[in-house]
């Protein structure tokens, strides 16, 4: 009944009982007479022992009843029937245990579920006969006094020792005289009987509800006494006289300490039931009770119809109880009807009674109730019922009636003391209360007092019209907690007094009082199984109320309650101490509370309890989240008191709690909890780690097996031995904790990452220990396995159970959070510690592999060869490590944190190819592809498919191959060169930049420019590359056949990038012939207009134009270098030039203003380094330098070659400003305060002196230039003051960016070059001198033109560079005309 049915073993060692509880027969000698049976002798039932136990095949010592005509007493095994046989067995009672042996040892109960309030355990003790029988109707009750539990059937009594700690206890089975007829009718009610003075168990008596038969056991052992029963045939059976037809009988309860009942009818009738004479023989006899609450008429129809008509107005008798009395053989019975009538009788001995009170208090209490809870006042009053009631203990000490919200129990025997249970309904739900009354009799005025009102808000299912069983409230001693049974459900819910203490007197006045301890056990949703029967056990100390007389034999320290469940067994509620409700901290039921429960034993398959049912006990989702995440860190670190710590198997207790945090998400999700993202990450992440522990125990395992025998440490043991005492908890070897390893996989699963990390720098520390290289070699794999197992077993735990944890919105790639890292604390399996130690261990175990791939014995070798094995998987579990801290850190609000994520995720870029080509120096091609790929890291998968296929290019090389070997490697090339082709397609410029820039590095300009895998991509490479234009113009003339674009690169380079002179003086004029070549070839399209046409001419000579320009500076660069600078340098020794060169043209200039000579110096090391100088530096150069005589004219006026400068290189005011420059320069190059001093000079003198002055030989070359046509410039003459305040404000563009300091001392020096110029001007007539100087130079020129062409020699023109031969014909003009 109790207990689903019992497998084959179990059936087997039922079977075989008899030959256990029976002695074996003697074997008759054969007789030859067969026609008369001898009778058999009586055999002695062999009471259990020791020896008996210890036979296999002995069962369980059971008897059964069974009543026959004539009735006769006969045993059987528990669950085996019999067929009756012609004639009965006899069987005789066994010799019963002792009481100690019963009921002392321990009681093998299994815990169901637990709470800081109370156990619920299921006691082993069951009848196998109910362990068989899961699904018929069956009730029943039991006695906490003599410790026996009785259930019954259509056909059967039951009874058994419930608290003894065997499973299948001393049980004796009756089969009832008067069965049932049919399986519809109301079941037998039935009562033990107190024990008689003789005997120490009880009696039992069954009443047939419907015929109002009654069977009485005087004790359950004696009945089984053939003799005894024959005996007391007539006494033992007989029926209730009187019952009217369709009248049953539903209620049976003991009435006072010898064998008087009170039976309760249908109609509403009372009846009392003895089962003793006056002198304690069995004789059974029944007595009606006057009672207004049946009809009063005996008639068949007038009783039927009085009783309908009766219980429709006061309800159904709903419970009937009684209480005994301080007189003996003396009680007090009260009945209530559901509607809410109360009556109550004293009742002697043998049946007599008289009336105390009879009331009806229906509109009272539900007054009362509908006023405290505001719940109950919505629902409809008519809904109003009275479930079940209890008399409220007397005789306790004063402390606990001060514990309890109940009012002292009266003195007086005439006011019953009662708490009742009631209920309200509606549609959706039942609201159900507790009621305190005090009934009163003799008292017309007010009979009745209600005391306290105790809503429950923990229940309210509504009731089940099917049920086996109505409801059952228990008020055990000492009245501070109770017990409400329903069908489905035990309530524990506390009456004790709030404490009193000055916050509860503040919480009282403002109406905040928390609310009493309520908690609810439910059962399995299951059809089998129900609540049956119950009972309550109680503590029977002194203050408890102790009983006179005989010991009870159920001794609990605390109360408790016993539930009869169907396909279970016997189930104890036990508090674990009473007195703790009435405390200042009395238990509350939490939300951990809860989820523990749920967590630790919901988890069990064949727990008949269940935890997901909420019912009014309502937290936040808050309080589960914080609940969860507490309770999930209990579970890693083995803090709760439902762990051990001793293991012997460590896997089996890892993978326990591995269950129970699976069961926290499954419970939380059961009561739709909705846990914010951070709590849900957090839980996720406590389990992600229990998952490694279990992973890393069995590589512990594994190691330890690899292991040669005197080397049985692994990495494992070594970690934990290494971590610091601060970063785990130490054992206790006072208490016998003495293994480290085990205590921290029990105790420190929640430190996961400390331990991962701490794996290097176990090697690290052995290394420097100068560990032998095998060892060493099996640590480094060990490490790598374990970094490897560990944090990969993670990202795909983390992955498989995003839906479970309520994450499957979550974006991963590669086991880590894609994005939204906001708001998150840092995943544990990205702590710093580990990323960086994991960096190091995949670089300490790539160099370890390099260096003893071949070279170590074959037993190493095999590691070697794992450890390379394990290294593509270790750097992707790395690269994801560090890419998921770059992304938590950079999410961070934290400033430093988010400065670290920026840190580590240009290590994270770097080392995706850094770490994926170390892959190379192992051979692990293909997953450094794969890892390439998955991190898009498209250079590293360049490098790693190049290098790959030199790698087999070089192999073919080798002239050792054989035909086979080399074609096979060419097939392996050939795909590899096809896999090229296709990432190319794949990824096209973002695969091509990067593997074409390896081919360059690595391989040259060669290796570019022949791969011909592709042509696409390479040419777009090179034109994106500026510093491979000179490979993109070759590209482009043998690749492409694109001339034009091929000169357009040249002159691109050659007029914005090229810094050497000599390179751009030659890619310019490649460039430009490219370009005169291709705009001699005719159109490749008929249709181009004539628009077009021009436009592109324009654009041409534009472009020529601009190349022509540039080469005339390239030209006066050369000039200077090769006349002057070159003969110089020619000279030198090495490292000496540019001292040398500064030496020989430097001015004079006042080391206050040597930023000049800086500036001429940078100018002339880049001279001398063949740089092609900007416009700006080689004006400067020009304008500074001081020219020998002897080369001066080997080249043009160096004032006049800066001109040219100036107007092919710059433009606008930037042009203007330097003719300025230039222009004050030239003025300053003479002394013109002694030229202007013309005092005792004749002009002879002064002539002379003007022709040998820079400027008059700089308007020499300017009016020889305008005369030959030189070029097409119109280069302006500027006066003195004209050139006056150039640059004393504002510099030239090259020096915006230069140092505030530098560019005040460029400011400096020209405002002292500008004011040597205005005193020139002010004091010595330089404009006038000026003037002077270029008339006598233009007519110099003139005088030069005419006497050459006088002469015919045409040819021989003057030219920009003969200023000697002009300023001599000056000399001579002037001695001819004689002028001043």
């Amino acid at each position: 009944m109790f207990s689903p049915p019992l497998g084959r073993d179990d059936t087997e060692n039922v079977s075989p009982a008899p030959t256990a509880i029976r002695g074996r027969r003697r074997q008759r000698p054969p007789s030859s007479d067969n026609s008369v049976q001898q009778p058999k002798a009586k055999r002695q039932r062999v009471p259990l022992s020791d020896q008996t136990s210890a036979n296999p095949d002995a069962g369980p010592e059971t008897y059964e009843v069974k009543s026959a005509r004539p009735s006769m007493v006969e045993l059987k095994q528990d669950g085996i029937e019999e067929p009756l046989a012609s004639k009965q067995e006899l069987s005789f009672r066994s010799k019963k245990a002792r009481l100690g042996d019963r009921f002392s040892k321990g009681d093998g109960s299994t815990l169901l579920s637990t709470n800081i309030a109370f156990d619920v355990r299921k006691l082993p003790a069951l009848p196998d006969r109910l362990k068989l029988d899961a699904t018929s109707r069956q009730h029943g009750c039991t006695d906490g006094f003599t410790g026996y539990a009785l259930s019954l059937s259509h056909t059967h009594a039951i009874v058994w020792p419930y608290a003894t700690s065997t499973q299948t206890p001393e049980s004796f089975i009756f089969t009832l005289p008067h069965p049932s007829k049919l399986s519809t009718d109301p079941l037998p009610l039935g009562a033990l009987v107190p024990p008689s003075a003789s005997s120490s168990e009880p009696g039992l008596v069954v009443v047939m509800p419907i015929t109002g038969k009654v069977t009485y056991w005087e004790s359950i052992s004696s009945a089984t006494t053939l003799d005894f029963m024959r005996q007391q045939q007539n006494g033992v059976e007989d029926s209730i006289p009187g019952i009217y037809s369709g009248e049953t009988i539903i209620h049976i309860i003991q009435a006072e300490s010898a064998a008087g009942f009170v039976l309760a009818f249908s109609s509403g009738r009372m009846a009392y039931l003895s089962v003793r004479d006056a002198h304690g023989r069995p004789k059974i006899s029944t007595q009606f009770l006057r009672t207004g609450l049946g009809p009063a008429s005996s008639g068949f129809f007038g009783s039927l119809r009085h009783a309908l008509s009766h219980n429709a107005l006061q309800g159904d008798i709903a419970a009937i109880r009684s209480e005994r009395s301080s007189k003996q053989g003396e009680c007090t019975v009260v009945a209530a009807t559901s509607k809410g009538r109360l009556h109550s009788w004293r009742v002697h001995r043998g049946g007599h009674h008289d009336i105390l009170a009879d009331v009806d208090a229906r509109s009272t209490i539900l007054e009362a109730v509908q006023q405290v809870d505001q719940s109950s006042a919505k629902m409809p009053a008519e809904s109003f019922r009275i479930l079940d009631f209890s008399y409220v203990p007397r005789g306790l000490d004063q402390k606990y009636n001060d514990l309890s919200q109940l009012r002292q129990s009266p003195l007086s025997e005439d006011q019953q003391h009662l708490l009742l249970l009631t209920s309200l309904s509606d549609k959706q739900a039942c609201r159900y209360a507790l009621v305190e009354v005090v009934l009163s009799a003799g008292v017309s005025d007010d009979p009745i007092y209600i005391g306290m009102v105790r809503p429950i808000s923990a229940y309210s299912t509504p009731l089940d019209p099917h049920a086996l069983t109505k409801p059952r409230l228990y008020l055990p001693r000492p009245n501070i907690i109770t017990f409400l049974v329903f069908n489905h459900a035990a309530v524990v819910a506390s009456i004790a007094q709030h404490p009193d203490t000055p916050d509860s007197q503040i919480l009282e006045d403002n109406h905040l009082l928390p609310a009493s301890f309520e908690d609810v056990i439910d059962l399995r949703v299951d059809p089998t199984l129900e609540i049956v029967g119950s009972g309550i056990e109680e503590p029977h100390t002194h203050g408890f109320g102790a009983s006179e007389g005989r010991a009870p034999r159920i001794r609990p320290k605390n109360p408790a309650a016993i539930l009869l469940v169907r396909g279970v067994g016997t189930l104890r509620i036990a508090l674990t101490d009473v007195e703790r409700f009435a405390s200042e901290k009395p238990p509350e039921v939490t939300a951990k509370a809860k989820l523990e429960q749920a967590v630790f034993f919901g988890v069990k398959e064949d727990n008949p309890l269940v935890f997901d049912v909420q019912h009014g006990l309502h937290f936040a989702d808050s309080q589960y989240g914080a609940a969860a995440l507490e309770l999930s860190q209990e579970i890693l670190t083995s803090a709760s008191r439902h762990f051990s710590s001793l293991a012997a198997r460590v896997d089996t207790n890892i993978k326990e709690r591995v269950r129970y945090l699976e069961k926290i998400m499954t419970q939380l999700k059961s009561l739709r909890v909705n846990l914010d993202r951070v709590t849900k990450w957090q839980l996720l992440w406590n389990a992600e780690k229990m998952h490694v522990a279990n992973v890393i125990w069995h590589k512990h395992e594994d190691f330890t097996q690899l292991r040669p025998a005197a080397s049985k440490k692994s990495i494992v043991a070594e970690i934990v031995e290494y971590i610091r005492s601060e970063e785990k908890s130490e054992p206790n070897a006072a208490k016998g904790e003495v293994d480290e390893l085990r205590h921290w996989f029990i105790r420190d699963v929640d430190r996961m990452e400390i331990f991962i990390a701490w794996a290097y720098e176990v090697i690290k520390h052995n290394s420097k220990a100068n560990l032998d290289e095998e060892s060493l070699t099996r640590l480094i794999y060990e490490a790598a396995e374990i970094y490897n197992s560990a944090i990969r077993d993670a990202f795909v735990f983390r992955t498989r159970n995003l839906r479970l944890y309520g994450l499957d919105s979550e974006d991963l790639e590669h086991g880590i959070l894609a994005t939204n890292y906001t708001g998150l604390p840092t995943p544990w399996t990205c702590h710093p510690f580990i990323a960086n130690n994991v960096k190091r261990q995949v670089e300490l175990s790539t160099e370890w592999v390099k260096q003893h791939w071949t070279a170590e014995p074959k037993a190493q070798d095999v590691l070697i060869q794992k450890t390379r094995g394990l290294l593509p998987q270790m750097t992707e579990v790395y690269l994801t490590v560090v890419q998921e801290l770059s992304r938590s850190y950079l999410a961070s609000d934290d400033p430093k944190k988010a400065a670290d994520g920026q840190k580590y995720d240009s290590i994270y870029e770097q080392d995706r190819h850094d770490k994926v080509v170390l892959l190379a120096q192992t051979e692990n091609w293909e997953a450094g592809i794969k890892i390439a790929e998955s991190h898009g890291s498209l250079p590293a998968l360049a490098q790693i498919l190049t290098r790959e296929i030199d790698g087999l290019r070089n192999q073919l090389l080798s002239p050792c191959l054989s035909p086979e070997q080399a074609e096979k490697l060419e097939s392996k090339m050939t795909v590899k060169e096809d896999q090229v082709r296709e990432y190319f397609e794949t990824y096209g410029k973002d695969f091509a930049v990067p593997f074409y820039e390896y081919l360059f590095t690595t391989y040259g300009v060669d290796a570019l420019l022949e791969y011909d895998g592709d042509k696409k991509y390479k040419t777009m490479y090179l034109r994106t590359k500026p510093e491979l234009a000179k490979v993109s113009w070759i590209n482009d003339i043998m690749c492409e056949e694109d001339i034009d674009h091929a000169a357009d690169t040249l002159l691109d380079l050659g007029l914005a990038r090229e810094q050497q002179v000599w390179n751009k003086k030659i890619e310019l004029s490649l460039g430009k012939l490219a370009r005169m070549a291709e705009s001699s070839r005719p159109s490749s399209k008929a249709s181009a207009s004539v628009q077009d046409a021009s436009v592109n001419g324009i654009y041409e000579d534009a472009t020529v134009n601009a190349i022509d320009k540039e080469l005339a500076i390239i030209g006066v660069q050369d000039d200077l270098y090769n006349t002057q600078i070159l003969p110089v340098v020619s000279v030198a020794l090495d490292g000496e030039e540019l001292s040398l060169v500064q030496e020989t043209f430097s001015l004079k200039i006042p080391k206050k203003y040597k930023i000049l000579s800086q500036i001429f110096d940078d100018a002339l090391r880049r001279l001398l380094d063949h740089e092609a100088l900007d416009p700006l530096t080689l004006i400067d150069l020009l304008t500074l330098i001081a020219l020998p005589p002897e080369t001066k004219e080997q080249m043009p006026d160096q004032f006049f070659s800066a001109i040219r400068v100036a107007y092919n290189g710059l433009n606008g005011a930037e042009r203007v400003q330097a003719e300025r420059l230039i222009w004050r320069r030239c003025f300053l190059r003479e002394d013109w305060t002694q030229l202007n001093n013309t005092t005792l000079k004749n002009d002879n003198d002064i002539v002379e002196v003007l022709g040998q002055t820079d400027l008059f030989q700089f308007y020499c070359t300017l009016y020889a230039n305008q005369q030959s046509g030189g070029d097409d410039n119109n280069y302006r003459r500027l006066a003195p003051s004209e050139a006056a305040g150039v640059f004393t404000e504002i510099l030239d563009r090259r020096f915006a960016k230069m140092e505030k300091g530098y560019r005040e001392k460029v400011l400096e020096a020209m405002r002292w070059e500008d004011s040597n110029l205005v005193k020139h001007i002010e004091k010595h007539r330089l404009d006038q001198w000026a003037k002077e100087t270029r008339k006598y130079a233009e007519e110099a020129v003139n005088q030069q033109y005419d006497e050459t062409t006088a002469a015919g020699a045409v040819s021989n023109s003057p030219k920009p560079g003969s200023t000697k031969r002009q300023s001599k014909v000056f000399e001579a003009m002037n001695g001819q005309n004689g002028t001043h």
